[in-house]
């Protein structure tokens, strides 16, 4: 009888990871996937060669940020929109990095914990996106303009 109860326990153990694993991996997938349409879309019409890093940013419409270089070696950022919509190419030699923009936040509000930080497009032009915890466990955005560093927009105490 003990050893029927160590295999069965054994056994929802085992099956309890599987299901976990096989959830994440499933919820990641339709993520996965749009972020490399969108890499295959940039560097196809020769926005971006080399490709560091891309994200899903969404604020009122979804899109993907590419990170990486261009043809010319140069630091560039091109926004794919999800909706298949212009895409828009932006250097970034001239614009403040992601640390600036973190620095910025952590020297002018109280945070706990920076929880990312995503350059996106925006009406006004490219902004660095900073999530963070304040002292209160309170969830915050902040939004930066990536050309001054300036406030754009804030949403507090979430």
């Amino acid at each position: 009888m003990r050893q029927w109860i160590t295999f069965i326990l054994g056994f929802l153990s085992f099956l309890a990871v599987a299901i976990i694993i096989l959830v994440l991996f499933l919820g990641n997938k339709p993520y996965s996937e749009t972020e490399q349409l969108a890499i295959d879309r940039a560097k196809s019409e020769q926005l971006i060669e080399d490709v560091e890093r891309a994200y899903v940013y969404t604020n009122t419409e979804a899109s993907v940020t590419v990170l990486g270089t261009n043809s010319k070696g140069e630091l560039t950022a091109v926004f794919v929109p999800k909706d298949g919509g212009k895409m828009q190419a932006a250097l970034l030699k001239d614009e403040i990095t992601a640390q600036q923009a973190r620095e910025i936040v952590v020297d002018e509000m109280a945070v706990k914990k920076i929880l990312h930080t995503k350059l996106g497009m925006e009406k006004d032009g490219p902004v660095w996106e900073v999530a963070f915890l304040d002292e209160k466990d309170s969830l915050n955005y902040v939004y930066l303009s990536a050309s001054d560093g300036t406030w754009w927009k804030r949403i507090l105490n979430l």
